[in-house]
């Protein structure tokens, strides 16, 4: 009895540990908003914490900081996976808190080191319509 319980428990361990890292559509919005928070706000240290490559987007490096007001329930968030490039994809639309016009952002998530990262780099040739067509919509928050 003791040779079957012992893997048991280390069989359930294991699927306990690999369940933890899986993030859910709610985690992969609020980390798009963090993001959209930062820009914003133009944090450059909390963009710097978010991005997959530090450093690898400095256009608020030496920007004075502000509080835009921008709001997590103010923002749409359309949410693709490719399972095969294990990364996110997440199509942001929201009304410009520092102006009158409209964004649409694409941003794209990749894991490194266990956590979800943004990838300014490959989120710059990104077309909404080819990710829509290629794969099916994960989730739709705060969609109207």
């Amino acid at each position: 009895m003791k040779r079957i319980f012992i893997p048991f428990i280390a069989l359930i361990s294991l699927l306990t540990g690999c369940n933890q890292s899986a993030a859910t559509s709610e985690d992969i919005s609020k980390l798009a908003y963090e993001w959209e928070k930062a820009n914003f706000d133009r944090d450059y240290v909390r963009e710097q914490e978010l991005l997959y490559e530090e450093g690898s987007y400095e256009i608020h490096k030496t920007t004075k900081q502000k509080e835009s007001g921008i709001k997590y329930e103010d923002i749409r968030y359309e949410i693709y996976f490719d399972e095969d490039l294990e990364r996110y994809y997440v199509f942001t639309d929201f009304k410009n808190p520092n102006g009158e016009n409209s964004v649409e952002d694409n941003i794209v998530l990749r894991k490194k080191d266990d956590e979800w990262k943004v990838d300014t780099s490959e989120g710059l040739d990104i077309v909404r319509e080819e990710i829509s067509e290629k794969f099916e919509r994960e989730a739709c928050i705060n969609c109207k």
